[in-house]
């Protein structure tokens, strides 16, 4: 392979004829020669010209080489010595383009993977320009929108003005929801908003969600729940009545089946309304009639009211003179369901038992209260029921303790859920406005 190298021999030449040019012009000058003068200046005319030559044939390759790169256009130069004298310059434009052409692609590489996980979230995410042009939208958005394709917020003035003038004007780390109605229906959307520079360029990434769907898928797994567990109960209940009616109806009269099956019947009748009357304790707890009192009052009420032979119970309010502003009756059963439970959990567990109730305030100022006991953790496939009405693994559960409990701290503008589950404690929380 032969060596490459710089022009110097048409650069050393050039820059000497433009040197000796001009010792020559100095010399003619200080001795008066003019026939030397009249020499030596359009040789220094001509050696300037060479060099300037050499110098704007390397600039037109390097701009050549520029253009090509902005134009995503493909081009080598010949860095072969044997053909041309600008080997080395050849080969070093070469050398910027293949290193351009690699770092395109792997900002192309990454950009492709953003916009993969994009297509994937479960939600709508554009990203938009100050002056609303969007750069890119998932499918999400897209069909949400109900549009074929998206490139400005402006297409959406249309259908809804006030949605366009959200999502113009939505700033960084803002929230907001606005109603939106095309031909696919009414929706109530979620949208929110994060800032980035890309360059010189500030972009707005914003995400929009469909709150009614999300709400509705939530509800409709709810309630695919509850059929399976009212068809459930309803059916056990019926399906002795009708085969022992059916038996009685069937056979001759004797006295003895008579009086068993009608026994039977009544029991099972008696479970039947147990039944009903859970499913109404749960589908109609009367509005909270709320008013200020201690949460120390209203835990050591519900405490008092429970037995714990041989299980210690410690309370600890932090501040000692916390106020709650609740329904008394409803939220003193709410603690008296989540502690039988924790007493009855316990009932298995050998050696030492305890039951610890805490409340403290958070960074805004809601009461938190931890109820929490070494009772062993809750099965994986239980915990994501426990909260469903009429779901129980007891024998004689009616399943409705945590539902109930759970609504009505709803109904309280709270929160209930299990915070956790370990083989140390179990721990069940209530987050209090």
């Amino acid at each position: 392979m032969k060596q490459r190298t710089i022009p110097y021999r048409k650069i050393l030449l050039s820059a000497g004829s433009v040197a000796l040019s001009a010792a020559l012009i100095v010399v003619a000058v200080f001795y008066d020669i003019r026939s030397l003068l009249i020499v030596s200046i359009p040789a220094l005319g001509v050696s300037l010209w060479r060099l300037l030559a050499i110098y704007s044939d390397i600039m037109k390759r390097i701009e050549s080489v520029f253009e090509v790169i902005e134009g995503n256009d493909m081009l080598r130069l010949n860095d072969n010595p044997q053909y041309t004298d600008n080997a080395m310059v050849n080969f070093l434009l070469n050398r910027i383009m293949e290193v351009m052409n690699s770092v395109k692609m792997q900002i192309k590489e990454k950009e492709r993977y953003i916009e993969l996980i994009m297509e994937c979230a479960n939600i709508g995410i554009l990203t938009v320009k100050e002056n609303g042009i969007v750069v890119h939208a998932n499918s999400k958005v897209v069909n949400l929108f109900g549009l074929r394709r998206f490139s400005h917020i402006d297409q959406l003035r249309p259908q809804s003005e006030l949605l366009a003038e959200r999502l113009m004007n939505i700033k960084n780390g803002e929230q907001k929801v606005v109603r939106y109605v095309n031909e696919m229906g009414e929706m109530t959307l979620s949208i929110g908003c994060s800032q980035m520079m890309q360059g010189d360029q500030r972009l707005r990434v914003i995400t929009v969600g469909d709150v009614n769907n999300m709400l509705n898928q939530k509800e409709q797994e709810s309630w695919d729940k509850l059929t399976r567990i009212l068809t459930h109960e309803i059916m056990n209940s019926l399906a002795p009545v009708t085969s022992i009616s059916h038996t009685l109806l069937n056979s001759q009269l004797d006295a003895d089946k008579v009086q068993n099956g009608l026994q039977t019947i009544h029991s099972t009748s008696e479970r039947l309304l147990s039944f009903v009357h859970s499913f109404r304790q749960v589908t109609r707890i009367p509005t909270p009639q709320r008013s200020p009192l201690l949460l120390t009052e209203l835990v050591e009420h519900a405490v008092t009211i429970l037995e714990w032979d041989g299980i210690e119970c410690s309370v600890e309010i932090v501040p000692s003179e916390t106020m709650v502003y609740v329904d008394r009756t409803l939220m003193a059963q709410v603690l008296v369901n989540i502690l039988k439970n924790a007493q009855e959990a316990l009932a298995s567990v050998d050696g030492e038992r305890w039951v610890r109730i805490n409340s403290r305030l958070d960074i805004s100022e809601r009461i938190v209260i931890d109820i929490s006991s070494n009772s062993g953790p809750i099965a994986d496939e239980i915990v994501e029921n426990i909260f469903t009405p009429f779901f129980s693994t007891k024998p004689d559960g009616s399943g409705i303790g945590l539902a109930f409990s759970r609504q009505v701290v709803r109904m309280h503008g709270g929160t209930l859920y299990l915070s956790a589950n370990t083989p140390a404690k179990v721990t069940f929380t209530m987050v209090l406005e």
